[in-house]
């Protein structure tokens, strides 16, 4: 009697198990790309809504208070602050001033620091301090803060410069006429995706565009905005 043929060990995957682990990974993979992406765009959406919420405040003080506002961002540090002054203040341009480019300053800083220094005027000081509440206590929610987790301000575009701002401190300014400056914030990750927030210079609303938007035409200033570009 013949005994049965031994059966061949399986030494290997078949081709149909090959596919369905390549197709398994495919999925893990998509899925861990499509996730960190999510979490991408959740953080500058976040940070986004973030500066637009604070644009709408510093508007709306500028308004209520009779003040002059701004947010100021630090693109070295991430950050941002709102600061205000009842002084009356004009935005000096980069022509303007020597040193940190496009600061808002006291007219009559500027005038008396020009007549005497007339050949190397020093550059006067901005008026802006932080917001306060009716005992003087500064409000540290105003202060400088982060723009997001994993946030950075990628550039500042606004009228009173002629290049956009990567770096350095930059602001945006609200007056007390219900007018704001014109611009454009935008921030990005680690991933280099950038979202853009465009502040609307007569209502201080914001629109956010999920890409490096620029405005086509050079921003223009209104109101109690001087500047001779």
């Amino acid at each position: 009697m013949l005994g049965r043929a031994p059966t061949r060990g399986h030494g290997g995957f078949t081709l149909i198990e090959v596919i369905l682990v390549v197709a398994i990974i495919a999925v893990v993979v998509t899925g861990a790309t499509f996730g960190l992406g999510a979490v991408t765009r959740t953080r500058l959406r976040s940070g986004s809504f973030k500066v637009m919420s604070a644009a709408r405040f510093a508007y709306s003080r500028a308004i209520t208070q009779g003040t002059t506002t701004r947010l100021l961002f630090d693109l070295e540090k991430n950050t941002m602050a709102v600061e205000e002054t009842d002084t009356p203040v004009s935005l000096a341009t980069d022509e303007q001033l020597e040193g940190e480019a496009g600061d808002a300053v006291d007219p009559w800083d500027l005038a008396r620091s020009r007549l005497e220094e007339p050949l190397d005027p020093p550059a006067p000081r901005s008026p802006f301090q932080p917001i306060t509440n009716s005992s003087g206590t500064v409000l540290k929610r105003y202060t400088a803060q982060p723009v997001g987790d994993g946030v950075s301000v990628h550039a500042l575009i606004t009228p009173h410069e002629r290049e956009k701002r990567t770096d350095g401190k930059g602001s945006v300014y609200f007056f007390p006429g219900g007018v704001a400056e014109q611009a454009v914030i935008q921030l990005s990750d680690s991933s280099d995706t950038v979202y853009s927030i465009e502040i609307h210079p007569l209502t201080g609303n914001a629109r956010i565009h999920n890409f490096a938007f620029e405005p086509i035409d050079e921003l223009d200033d209104e109101g109690e905005v001087t500047d001779p570009l």
